[in-house]
């Protein structure tokens, strides 16, 4: 059963991350958009929403993984050289990486249900990555220096 105190935390962290989709300046990119961005998506089961947000830059990499019901995954590199991965399994899990200058490398990786994470970097040459399974974690980075590395691991 869970408490008042993980509710409250989980619907916290779902509202700062649609919060943070909504934003106007980030939008779905198209082929033309990409500006020589590599972008690799997959997914398999029903009702998975993917959307990978690159604007500007060159040589940014991005690949979107899902498998189960109900994840979200959003991806957003405006530098150039930038490296992100989301895989996902399981259900109603929720994802975010946002990388703004060049050089940096963020992957999330979440199973089983309802797990939240949140990636942002602002600095170069950055590194994150959060791994979670079970139910109902959360995490967050933001790393707004450069040449900075974090790890986050939730079993």
């Amino acid at each position: 059963m869970k408490t008042l105190t993980q509710c409250s935390q989980r619907w916290i962290t779902s509202v700062m991350l649609l919060t943070i989709l909504s934003i106007p300046s980030l939008s779905l990119a198209q082929q033309s958009d990409l500006a020589y961005a590599d972008v690799l998506t997959g997914q398999s089961e029903m009702a998975n929403l993917s959307f990978d947000q690159l604007a500007a830059g060159a040589g940014n990499k991005a690949t979107v993984v899902q498998r189960g019901n109900n994840n979200t995954a959003s991806i957003n590199q405006r530098g150039s050289g930038n490296n992100a991965a989301i895989h996902q399994t399981g259900d109603d899990n929720t994802a975010y990486i946002s990388q703004t200058s060049n050089g940096s490398s963020a992957s999330i990786e979440q199973q089983d249900f309802g797990n939240t994470a949140l990636i942002v970097q602002r600095g170069k040459m950055n590194v994150a990555q959060i791994s979670q399974s079970g139910t109902d974690r959360s995490a967050g980075i933001v790393q707004n220096a450069s040449g900075m590395a974090i790890k986050v691991t939730q079993h």
